[in-house]
């Protein structure tokens, strides 16, 4: 990983009162920029809320603007994250949100472009070990608090026809920020990871169709946990990748399958891990019941019955079993 510029401000806006405290310089290599993207980046990949698009077209937008003024070397580093942290501070004032947190604007050269990273880091007290070996107070920050964060390649805001330059997700407890942060960023989705899934796992429904139905659930499962994991890893979904990872027998019929009966489908896609989980698990919850089984126990120890809607168990795990008998 290579961070060629990266700068950190703070903002906060409570209680109709809002302060910013502006860096006036970039980091530098030894304030360890590189290791905070490198705990970034990994938080990223993993968040399955993540949605894809670029700029929108409709108006200028105050951060699309600065970026293009940046690209152009209007202005540097330092003043395009300035005015940036400005502008957010406005539109929360205006939107009456509160935020608290420092934001990160780094540059990491990449082999697909460079790249700026934008992300909320929020700190909290803690306690640290000092010299003495004594508790003392200290603060640190916490990454799996981790806030907005978008990823943005600067290679393709300019080429047309790029529609799919601009990463953007939420943190847990993001919910207030979500609509001002898409409008602050100027983002529009292009890419619509839902509905690419759903049509690739149909496909793969009507191909794992003819299998024994007991084959089937473990082909739709072992392709939706492939698919899950690379969606954990940050990666696209290949289906000719996929077929022969899968297909240790017949390595290409997946790929043939979709090439007589779908050739419009994406090679490689983007995967919705929400969309993936009822093909490994079925769950769900009320107020007093929660209940959540692996697909393949459907019509072995599980059987379901749609005419009134009753689930019938058998092989109940042990503990339950104690619980129930209250031993």
């Amino acid at each position: 990983m290579s961070v060629s510029q990266a700068i950190i401000h703070r903002l906060t806006r409570e209680s109709g009162d809002k302060s910013y405290s502006l860096s006036d310089k970039p980091l530098e290599v030894s304030d360890n920029a590189a290791s905070l993207l490198s705990e970034i980046k990994p938080l990223f990949a993993r968040r399955a809320s993540k949605r894809y698009g670029c700029f929108t077209d409709e108006g200028a937008g105050v951060f699309k603007g600065l970026v293009v003024n940046w690209l152009g070397d209007t202005l540097n580093l330092v003043s395009f994250s300035q005015k940036a942290i400005e502008y957010l501070a406005i539109a929360l004032e205006e939107q009456d949100v509160e935020s608290d947190g420092y934001w990160l604007f780094a540059v990491d050269e990449q082999e697909a472009g460079r790249i700026l990273w934008l992300a909320q880091l929020r700190q909290f007290d803690g306690l640290a070990i000092n010299g003495d070996n004594r508790p003392q107070p200290s603060e640190y920050l916490d990454f799996s608090k981790m806030g907005f964060c978008a990823s943005l390649n600067l290679d393709q805001v300019n080429q047309p026809g790029e529609k799919k330059y601009l990463t953007v997700s939420f943190g847990f407890g993001d919910r207030p920020m979500q609509g001002l942060m898409l409008d602050f960023v100027c983002f529009t989705d292009t890419v619509n990871t839902t509905e690419d899934t759903e049509r690739f796992m149909a496909i793969v429904d009507d191909y794992s169709r003819d299998m024994p139905e007991e084959n089937a659930k473990r082909y739709r499962k072992e392709v939706a946990e492939y698919c899950m994991e690379q969606g954990k890893n940050g990666e696209t979904v290949n289906y000719r990748e996929l077929s022969g990872e899968i297909e240790s027998q017949a390595p290409t019929g997946l790929d043939r399958y979709i090439e007589e009966r779908a050739p419009e489908i994406k090679e490689s896609f983007i995967p919705d891990r929400n969309s993936l989980k009822r093909y490994i698990r079925y769950s769900g919850r009320s107020r007093d019941v929660s209940i959540s089984f692996s697909n393949e126990s459907l019509g072995k120890n599980i059987t379901f019955n749609p005419n009134n809607n009753t689930l019938t168990l058998s092989e109940l795990p042990a503990a339950l079993v104690k619980q129930l008998k209250g031993e």
